[in-house]
């Protein structure tokens, strides 16, 4: 059976597909996957994959209808949407016209937007019941696609590659972090503002001395991480292969992060997640999955305000971020067994 795995992104979307993944896999026969260019790198070490496709951002009807053509002359059986866009919709409507059998992802996007208009309206609707998770989402739809090659038991960590990992001790050390000195990671960067935890600078600055820091970041953040990380952490921050990020990830003790890609990536890694969440909440679907991670978070009324934290703070005050002070975050990584 061949079959097309289909999600375009982004970084921790596309982590969260790695058990769907592996249940295709296990079904037997090439798997191929379709995903924006700049996650392709995370998908090339990987074992289940037989072949990375890539469509570019903003790609329109004329690119498109090409790359229908091209998957079609590829005669998959099987093609599993992890994404269920109008895009990844089209593609599967195309390739069903050839025979294939899909199925696709139950994205629940009322039910996350039956919680912001409870969030807008202070929390006076009872909240809907918390999503299944993604992961947990994705692999159900392998199930309906692949019947009995669904495999329970499939977690699917993300396999960091030898190279990788000897890149990232490598740019650990010459920041002054040998390999073996499991230091506690911090991700202070976020797609959309209102999400980023404004207590980054004090936590670092509490943490310096005490512990190993490794501040990371993607492209446009080099400076913040460079900031963070002061005389005696280390930053790696721009545009790196993201196997090398995995790795670096995999050497931390634990990431403190906000909802955010790098979260994700750390926990299929291995490495637990300190998860600070403001503008949206772990029960659409997004929250850590090791038992060994933590979720902090303030209960307050106005939240969810945004399905993706994109919107700014209605009342001005960003209460449910700034109010999670440093002590706070201290406390959890303690209570974690991350400081000494």
């Amino acid at each position: 059976m061949k079959t097309l795995v289909i999600r375009f992104g982004s970084l921790g979307d596309v982590v969260l597909t790695l058990p769907a993944l592996r249940d295709a896999a296990l079904a037997g026969g090439p798997v191929h996957y379709l995903v924006h260019g700049s996650y392709a790198s995370l998908l090339a070490p990987l074992p289940e994959v037989d072949r990375v496709w890539t469509l570019p951002r903003g790609a329109g009807t004329v690119a498109l209808r090409s790359l229908a053509s091209r998957l079609a002359a590829e005669g998959f059986e099987t093609v599993l949407d992890l994404h269920a866009s109008p895009r990844s919709r089209a593609l599967r409507v195309l390739l069903a016209r050839d025979g294939a059998r899909c199925a696709a992802t139950r994205r629940q996007d009322l039910r996350r937007r039956l919680w912001v208009l409870r969030g807008r309206l202070d929390g006076r609707l009872p909240a809907p019941p918390a999503a299944a998770p993604a992961w947990r989402r994705h692999r159900d739809a392998a199930r309906r696609l692949l019947g009995g090659a669904y495999r329970e038991a499939s977690e699917s960590p993300y396999p960091v590659p030898g190279y990788a990992r000897q890149r990232a001790e490598a740019a650990l050390a010459a920041a002054g972090l040998p390999a073996d000195t499991a230091p506690v990671g911090l991700a202070p960067g976020a797609r959309w503002p209102e999400k980023a935890w404004p207590r980054f600078a004090e936590l670092a600055a509490r943490l310096a001395g005490r512990i190993p820091l490794l501040v990371l970041g993607g492209p446009g953040e080099e400076a913040l991480c460079a900031d963070l990380a002061g005389d005696g952490g280390a930053a790696l921050a721009g545009d790196r292969p993201l196997p090398e990020t995995a790795a670096a990830l995999a050497c931390c003790r634990v990431l403190v992060t906000g909802d955010s890609g790098l979260g994700h990536l750390a926990e299929a890694a291995g490495t637990p997640v300190l998860a600070l969440f403001g503008p949206t909440v772990p029960a659409f679907g997004f929250a850590p999955r090791l038992p060994a991670s933590r979720v902090l978070e303030r209960p307050l009324a106005c939240r969810p305000c945004s399905l993706h934290g994109e919107k700014p703070c209605r009342l001005g005050t960003r209460a449910c971020l700034a109010g999670i002070d440093a002590d706070a975050a201290l406390d959890a990584l303690a209570a974690m067994g991350a400081l000494p």
